[in-house]
């Protein structure tokens, strides 16, 4: 699992072994069971998960019923940036939706490697600008798109999505009913 992580890393920034060493020691290693949470709403999130085998849903319980906030699958981060920043409770629940396993980095042991070595604050820079821009591109499909296009949009940014995500979780994500999105599919198989 470290291994992917590593694989990640230099894919976006360069590090020497000294680094390398400093960042591994920062690391550790989390398995979870289909339907285990690694995060509950209330909690401060003190870790963050790299995914290296599954994949994790965030949702909020709202008045008891579960809303998708996102999916996270491998080579990507889970978790909450905001409470994992701030310090301060989650507003949400992340929790696996199959065997997942994880790199997890603790708060307290990144801030020193941060101050320490360039190119790992430059990992976080670079992963929290994608998050950011992902954020924003979906707050822009659920002003100006259609719930078509928004169905479309994520089975083109995320093929595989509909073999392992179930469809009511999708359509809770895409902000519509389970019936909106088989209409959709329907339509788009030409029934």
């Amino acid at each position: 699992m470290i291994e992917n992580f590593k694989s990640f890393c230099s894919a976006i920034v360069k590090f020497n072994e000294e680094e390398w060493a400093a960042m591994e020691k920062c690391l550790g290693v989390k398995t979870l069971k289909k339907n285990q949470h690694f995060l509950r709403s209330g909690e401060v999130c003190t870790k963050m998960g790299f995914i290296t085998h599954g994949s994790t849903r965030l949702y909020f319980l709202i008045d008891g019923i579960e809303v998708t906030k996102d999916f996270c699958f491998e080579n990507t981060f889970t978790g909450s940036v905001a409470s994992f920043q701030a310090r301060k409770p989650a507003r949400f629940n992340v929790v696996a939706m199959e065997d997942t396993q994880l790199v997890t980095l603790e708060f307290a042991l990144l801030e020193g490697l941060f101050a320490r070595y360039h190119c790992w604050s430059n990992l976080i820079r670079i992963v929290l600008v994608h998050f950011a821009i992902r954020k924003e591109n979906r707050e822009i499909s659920f002003l100006l798109n259609t719930a078509e296009e928004r169905y479309m949009d994520l089975i083109d940014t995320n093929p595989g999505i509909l073999q392992r995500v179930s469809l009511k979780y999708i359509a809770s994500y895409l902000g519509i009913t389970p019936e909106t999105v088989s209409r959709i599919r329907n339509k788009m198989a030409g029934n």
